[in-house]
This record gives structure tokens, sequence and C-alpha cells, in this order.
């Protein structure tokens, strides 16, 4: 049985914040990714954000180019089997989606694309004839099936050889996100309609998050497990929330050390702590000296360096495979290779794998992309169902935060400027303010109570500086979030995605206003997720 409570709070500089406290059974809530809905309409709410972001960046004339990826990602070979597929650093691209957005980035970035009487056309140089097959095809491809859309007022036609125009932050690629209210617009009527539909899972959104060319704005990541199935693993080691087979839920923190992974040859990796049998390999995480097989993700660099390295190190002989979710993406021989926030990078030195198993794998990846994960310690193998977000909240009964909590204890690493006046990219959430009692925005958090029912508490925010007082709920800090949760009887919680995504829908109706303001104080946006909490 789901019940609910509301609650208003006065804060101490006379501004409010509601909160909205859940309670269900502990069978009761599944996590699962959102089945994106209509591309057109999609791409016209991200180019509206972007714009206005662009705006407030002090473009004077913003313009904005989005463009959708697909919505499960294909081989390359499957779309384009005729191009060719290595980049300019020498990456050979296995995905699709991954291609594509490439090819866009190169196009924009030389300024080899000009658009004209509503058409998109390449302006590659006569010399560079792969480059003119590459963009024909995937312009070709995203024109003729309405999969780009432009957001300008400058008078046409459009040369981007000359067109002021900020790639990295104003040419979006967009993954397969929707909006709740359409999933739950859908489900009414239905026999067993959801009680109560929330947001839950990060997912990249800013143009520091999308950096990668294997990565795409509304992208889900870290550990996603339903049915017993390992989606997305846990990228870094954060806070996560899973349900053992037995129905009993637990909060703690997870990584890719927690992990093994069957290769499509079927060669499985298991952490170098663990023991391993023959037919495994072992591999380290995160290894500056670069271990026979090293897993490498965004956070690499910052315990050693105090500073995220952004690339796997430089080897001649070593072959890498970056993964993103279940699918490996690219291969490169070399090191030196990009780590995408979104995924990892695997790390072979030559000796790790015979000849013969160095070809058998190379081979597989022709037609074998997949791996498969699980868990790779005995307390972790009964877990059916998780979702990693963090940070933790609560154990035992007790606040976990201090000032240092989310880049000591849980890899938060934001992007900075630094003292030399370079600008570092950090770990994705890449804009997340690691503070835990200063910053006021919409916060979801979700706590096991001792009989082992869950609680769901919401807090309204809004977005920083967009607030109304009198009219808007100012939103909480995280440790206010987590005396919420203890108020109500948590012994253990767990941070999920707030901040703008801050929605949930109660028997079909908003439960509470979505804090996205886009520049409009008073004007509420919805902004759009990639996957929810589901009561039924």
């Amino acid at each position: 049985m789901l019940t609910t409570t509301h609650h208003r709070c006065l804060n101490d500089d006379s501004t409010f914040s509601d909160t909205l406290t859940f309670r269900f059974p502990p069978g009761a809530l599944r996590f699962t990714d959102l089945t994106p809905g209509n591309l057109r309409r999609r791409l016209r709410d991200i180019s509206h954000y972007r714009y206005v972001q662009a705006q407030a960046r002090g473009e004077p004339s913003p313009t904005i180019v989005a463009f959708g990826t697909l919505a499960e990602d294909r081989p390359l070979a499957d779309l384009f089997p005729d191009l060719p597929s290595t980049t300019d650093d020498d990456e050979r691209l296995f995905s699709a989606n991954s291609f594509i957005t490439y090819t866009m980035r190169t196009l924009f970035r030389r300024g080899w694309i000009r658009y004209e009487r509503g058409d998109w056309q390449p302006a590659v140089p006569p010399a560079r004839a792969q480059w003119q097959e590459r963009a024909a095809a995937v312009l070709r491809y995203l024109t003729g099936r309405r999969r780009i859309l432009l957001r300008s007022e400058r008078p046409r036609p459009l040369d981007f050889s000359d067109v002021p125009f900020a790639v990295d932050q104003d040419l979006v690629p967009l993954a397969p996100c929707g909006f709740l209210s359409d999933f739950v617009r859908t489900r009414r009527g239905h026999r067993r309609a959801p009680a109560l539909v929330f947001n839950s899972a990060y997912f990249l959104l800013e143009h520091d998050d999308v950096c990668s060319r294997h990565s795409a704005l509304g992208e889900a990541h870290s550990l996603w497990a339903a049915g017993g199935v390992i989606h997305r693993p846990p990228l870094f080691h954060r806070g996560a929330i899973w349900q053992h087979s037995d129905g009993r839920w637990r909060v703690g923190r997870l990584g890719l050390n927690d992990m093994q992974i069957r290769l499509p040859t079927g060669l499985e990796l298991v952490p170098d702590d663990r023991p391993a049998t023959p037919d495994q390999l072992p591999f380290a995480l995160n290894d500056a000296n670069a271990a026979p097989v090293t897993l490498y993700n965004r956070y690499y660099g910052v315990a050693q360096q105090g500073r995220v390295v952004g690339h796997t190190p430089s080897d001649p002989q070593r072959l890498e495979l970056t993964v993103v979710d279940r699918r490996i993406v690219g291969l490169k021989q070399g090191g030196g290779l990009a780590l995408p926030h979104n995924g990892f990078v695997i790390s072979i030195a030559p000796g790790a794998l015979s000849p013969d198993a160095q070809h058998n794998l190379r081979r597989r990846l022709q037609s074998d992309l997949l791996l498969a994960y699980a868990f790779a310690r005995p307390e972790h193998r009964e877990i059916v169902q998780a979702l990693q977000t963090g940070p933790i909240l609560l154990r035992d009964g007790q606040i976990t935060l201090d000032d240092d909590y989310l880049e000591a204890e849980e890899q938060f690493w934001p992007s900075r400027a630094l003292a030399n006046g370079d600008y570092q990219i950090g770990v994705v959430p890449t804009n997340y303010k690691t503070d835990v009692d200063r910053t006021r925005a919409g916060r979801v958090g979700l706590g096991i109570d001792e009989q082992g029912d869950l609680i769901l508490v919401m807090v309204a925010g809004v977005n920083d500086g967009m607030g109304l007082p009198g009219v808007d709920s100012f939103g909480a800090t995280l440790r206010e979030l987590a005396e919420a949760l203890r108020a109500a009887g948590a012994h253990s919680a767990l941070n999920l995605d707030g901040g703008g995504s801050t929605q949930a829908y109660h028997h079909g109706r908003r439960a509470l206003i979505p804090g996205d303001r886009r520049g409009e104080p008073g004007q509420p946006y919805e902004r759009m997720v990639p996957a929810m909490g589901i009561v039924e």
C-alpha cells in the first residue's frame, strides 16, 4: 500500500521548501528505462534548452543544431558498411551512434557543412574523398529520417566555415530519453496503471558530460540491473541501492572492481583481489603502472595526481576496447584512448592474451560486440535489481555527509578551473555542487526503514536564481534531505537524481512542480529523463 504525506518547511532566509514523502512495501518498486517519445518534439525541446544556456553564456545570437542518435545503437557495419571506420586519432569505431557523432563534430569543427534552402549540404574539400563519403552518408541518414534540427535566427544560407559556432556546446547529440508525462498518459486507464512514477538515474546533461564521441545528451549511466540482468555497470565507486532475491533492499557502494566481465570470446575478466580460474584474467582498476589487464574510467588520475587525466596511458603495444553499457563501441592499438563519462576502457597488454586469443578477439568483434556482467563478490550475487546514483545519505540511522564526503568517498569530481588557467573537465555529473549543507535544489532520496519498507522523499526546487520567494519551493541541501529521510524513519538512504529533473506523478497526476525554469521565473518546464522508478 502506498501512503503519502506533504510538509512545508520555512527556511531561515524566509523561503519555503515543499516535501513529499511516500512509503510503500519493498516489492512494489522497480527501476526501468523510459521509452523515448516523438523525436521531433524531443529535438525541439533540447534545442530550446541549449539555446537558453547559450544565451546565458553570452552568445548574442545562438545557433543550435541537435540530432538524434539511434534509440538502440547498432553496429556501424549495419548502417554504413562501406565507409572507413577509423578516426583521425586511430580509434576504430564499431558503433553507429559513435560514428555519426564523430562525423558531425568533425564536419562542424572544420566548417565542412552548409545549411541552405532547408537542407544540410556537405562542404568537404575535394581532396578529402573519404570525408566526402562520410559526410554525404551521415547527412543523408539524418535528414532522410528527420533526425536533425536547426534553431537559429541567423539569415540563410549558413556556411559553418565562417559562422561562429561553439561545437562542444551547441552541437547536441540526443540520446533516447523522454517525458514522464507521456509515459503516465499512455498508462492511464490501464488495469495496472502505476501508483507512482518518479525520475531516478543520473544522466548526461551538460556539454562537459558529452565530450566523448561515444556520448549523447540524455544517456543514463552507472549501475542499472533489472530481472537479474546487469544492463549498465557501476562506473565509479559510489552509492547504490539494490534488492536481493529475498525481496530485501540494501544501500552500499559498488564499483567496476565489484564486477566480472565476459568478453564476446567467452573469456572472463575478474577483479585482481578475487581468485581467478585458468580461463579467467585478473584486472586492475585505474592502475597508473598499467597491469596486464587494466580497466580505466574517468576517475583515473584523481587518486594518483589529484586531477582527471582523461585518457589511458600511451603504450604502442596495448590493445584497448571502449565500452558503453554492454557494448564494445571502439578499439584502438597504442593507448592514449579518451575516456568517456558513460563508459570505460579495457586495456590489454600483449602478454596478457596469447596471439591466438588476441586474433580470436579481433575476429569475434566483427560480429559480436556485447559484453556480459556478473557480480564478482558472494554478497552481491543474489541482487536482482539495482540502481547507482549517490551519495549515500544514511547508514545505520546516521547521516554520513561532511564537506569532503562527495569527492573523498563517492568519486564526485566536478569540472573546475585550474590554478594555471586551464579548464579541467571532471567526472560526471560534471557540474554537481559537492557541498552538503549550502546548496538548495530539487532533491530525491530513497530510504529503507527497519521493517524493510521503502521511503521516498522528494523536495521541490527551482534552478539556481530562478525561484520566486513566496511562490516557489526552494529545495533542500543534501544534509536536509538526509534529515528528512531519517525523520521519516529511514535507517539507510541514497540520494537519487534531482535538480531540474525532480518530478513525480501520483495516480496519474503531477505530484510536484518541476524545477526547470530555463531563464523564465515562474514558468516551469518538464525536463526529459531516460529512466524512472515505478511503484505499482
